[in-house]
């Protein structure tokens, strides 16, 4: 589940950084990725378990930037997990940091190729990744549908579903949601979205693995 949310993550770096256009669809997202090199906010994350209906909920911060992702969970129990080019790191409650190399793994291989596309706006590539599904509404309102070709991580989440709305002009992600071949379904709401030019000395120490 924690390589799932790690790829899950990655897809967010195709949404962040969105400029409004006068006619919205999937290249024309990918071709404004750099708009926005830093996005930070706050999100909300619902799991539904489908054995037996349980909804377990977390809440926190993150960031979303050209150097990484961090996911920092404040509630009900803190912990983080920050992706970069090169490693996953987790960090416990406790402290406690873990690294793990991508090289050498099938799923981080993947992780890698999908940063490198996003990051050079290459909707080609997406597409070789995913199988996907854009339609904008006539207001802004966008979804952009993920189903994963790669046989690994297909064996586990069945499709992404990423939506959002114009706000001044550009375009905003607003929800996350990831349906698990299990059947479990995860819901992430972002709010409090900010673009900083730089991220602070602070927030970029959090990005290096040693």
């Amino acid at each position: 589940m924690k390589k799932t949310f790690a790829f899950v993550m990655l897809t967010l770096f195709c949404l962040a950084g969105l400029q409004a256009q006068s006619s919205l669809s999937l290249e024309s997202v990918c071709a404004s990725l750099a708009a926005r090199p830093n996005t930070t906010g706050d999100f909300i994350q619902i799991k539904t378990i489908n054995a037996n209906g349980r909804q377990l909920k977390s809440s926190g911060k993150f960031i979303i930037s050209t150097i990484g992702i961090m996911w920092k969970t404040e509630k009900p129990f803190p912990s983080s997990l920050i992706l970069t080019k090169d490693s996953m790191i987790q960090i416990a409650a406790n402290g406690n940091k873990s690294v793990m190399d991508g090289k050498d793994n099938q799923i981080f291989a993947n992780i890698s190729d999908t940063l490198t596309s996003v990051f050079s706006g290459n909707s080609n590539q997406l597409k070789k990744n995913f199988e996907c599904t854009f339609s904008g509404e006539e207001k802004g309102g966008w979804t952009l549908e993920l189903r994963p070709k790669d046989s690994t991580i297909a064996s586990v989440m069945e499709r992404l579903v990423l939506s959002g709305a114009l706000e001044n002009g550009a375009a905003v992600l607003g929800k996350l949601e990831m349906a698990e071949t299990s059947g479990n379904k995860i819901i992430y709401e972002f709010t409090n979205q900010k673009y900083p030019e730089e991220l602070s000395a602070d927030e970029k120490q959090n990005f290096i693995a040693e």
